[in-house]
Parts: structure tokens; sequence; C-alpha cells
């Protein structure tokens, strides 16, 4: 759910009203995506909400109740060498930390940056998210830092590239986005590669019920990149989520995630596509509590055009 400083009470309200009327899911992200600090002079940007504002979302969806997490704004990278972003970065983190404890956010995702090149030097990423995660803990922010897996190829990073970087980094986490994963190329198209996924996790964190890693799902449309945009489960893409959910199923490893969705139906086409987060989420709760199991990806990925759609 995307919250600011300018989104209408009436408005808020009843998009926290359907979450609460929603009694199979319990766990809610809100999104900063467009805020930035100070004043909004970028074209979409929006200032971030107010600590009234923010706590107001608690009456309705106490924590107690639900797992609430923030996705921070775009703007923020760490894969710049320009000290003048780097601190802009940085002050907006600082105020996504703010409002994530604010509403008792047990992490905050993040992407981490981009490169223009398909090869870069990850060390520099990793200095840059080491001195954020010391100063996280310096300013007593109680949400974790958990940079995303990121969706187009020149993304910062792939799964295994960030899980590494992150379990040097004390008391840091990863959001691995499954869809991301599969957009860039990564092998969640098979039981092996899934499973090699979870034993990297659990090499690399200490996970459990009250230290739960993020995992994103939707469906995504992907192009010769990596990620085009989100879209609904099953809708044009080969996102293998029923495979991902079986083996995290009969891992018995759910325990230890916090699944979001992140489905939405993509511009002009609101008319023809029905559906939205909460349907996809409800389809993934149906799914994990069904009998049903799936052992095998039924998308054929050495046809290209099943996987792009340019």
């Amino acid at each position: 759910m995307a919250i600011s400083r300018f989104l209408g009470t009436d408005k808020s309200q009843k998009r926290l009203e359907k979450i609460k009327s929603t009694t199979q899911l319990n766990a809610v992200e809100f999104g900063l995506l467009n805020c930035v600090i100070g004043r909004a002079t970028f074209p979409g940007t929006t200032p971030f909400p107010t600590e009234s504002q923010t706590k107001a979302i608690l009456d309705i969806l106490p924590p107690m109740d639900y797992h609430h997490s923030v996705h921070a704004p775009y703007r923020i990278s760490a894969t710049s060498n320009d000290p003048k972003k780097l601190k802009f970065s940085k002050s907006n983190l600082s105020a996504t930390l703010k409002t994530a404890d604010y509403l008792q956010a047990k992490h905050v995702t993040f992407h981490a940056g981009s490169f223009k090149q398909a090869k870069y030097d990850s060390s520099h990423v990793q200095l840059i998210l080491k001195e954020w995660e010391d100063w996280r803990q310096s300013k007593e922010f109680k949400a974790k830092l958990a940079p995303e897996v990121g969706g187009k190829t020149n993304s910062f990073a792939d799964f295994f590239t960030l899980a590494e970087i992150a379990s040097g980094i004390d008391n840091m986490l990863i959001t691995w986005d499954i869809s991301h994963d599969f957009a860039r190329g990564g092998n969640i198209t098979s039981e092996d590669g899934i499973l090699k996924r979870l034993e990297i996790l659990d090499e690399s964190f200490e996970l459990h019920e009250q230290n739960r890693l993020p995992v994103h799902f939707s469906g995504i449309i992907v192009g010769r990149t990596g990620e085009k945009h989100h879209t609904l489960l099953d809708h044009d893409t080969g996102v293998p989520w029923k495979l991902v959910f079986s083996v995290i199923k009969e891992q018995r490893y759910l325990n230890k995630l916090n699944l979001i969705c992140e489905s939405k139906v993509p511009k002009r086409q609101e008319k023809t596509l029905k559906g939205n987060a909460i349907t996809d989420a409800i389809r993934v709760y149906d799914f994990l509590n069904s009998d049903e199991v799936i052992k095998a990806y039924k998308g054929k990925p050495s046809m290209l055009d099943y996987y792009f759609n340019d």
C-alpha cells in the first residue's frame, strides 16, 4: 500500500479497511516509493507522511496482528560514486527508517541501485551498505535494512551476490523478489535452483519466526534486459510461483519468510484486466493451504517468445 503526506485520509482509510477485512492476510508493505526528503521538486514525487499520519495506521492494523514492512523510495542508490547523491540517498533512508519505526515495521526494503554497464565492481556497494548499516545501528533505528534482488540485468544485484554481501554485514537481510530473480534469468524454474537458494539463506542469515526474510512475488513482464513492469500472476508471464512455493512448503520454510504480494494491473489495462495485490495474495494463500504440489516448471525456457514481450 502506497503512503505519503498527500494521500487523502478517506482514500487511505478505505485501503486499510479493505486489507483488514481480508482475514487470510497478515502482512502489509507500506510503499514510500515516490517520497522525497524536503521539498518535492521532482515530477511525481511527494513528501514523506507525518508521524501522526503514519501512527494512525496502527489503529486499524495493529502490529501485534500484522507484519508491517516498508519499501523505501526509488531514489535511494548505493551504486553512485557521487558524494552528493550518496548524501541524498542517506537522508531519504533516514526518513524511511523513521517512518518504519513509527509503524513498528520489521524491515525496510530498498533498491540498491543500478549500473550503466553489464559488468561492475560490487566492492563499492558493499562498503556503502556496510556504512549505512553501521549508521543505522548508531542511530538505534529498529527496522532492519533489506536490499532487494534487482529485476533488471544491470540492477544491483542478483540473488547470490546480494546474499553474499548482506551476510557479511551484521544484522542486514535481503529482500528476495522471486519475480525479479526470474526476470533477470535466475534459475528458479527448477527444484534444484530453488533449494540452492534456501540453502544459501540458511547459511547466510539466522532466520526464524521473529526474524523473517522478506519475499516479494507478483506477475512480471520480461524484456531482454530483465523486468519491464509488474502485472498479475499468470498474466502473460512465466513466473514459476507455484513451483517456488511448493518447494518452500515442502521444506517447511514458511515460518522463516514474510510474503509480500506486489501484483498490480498495468496502466492502460484497467478495463480489461481484473484483480490486484490482494486477490493474488489470496491465490497464493489458498495454494499454500491446499494439497496441490508442483514438481516441475511447465514453461518452455528454450522459447524466447515465452519470456520476452517486446
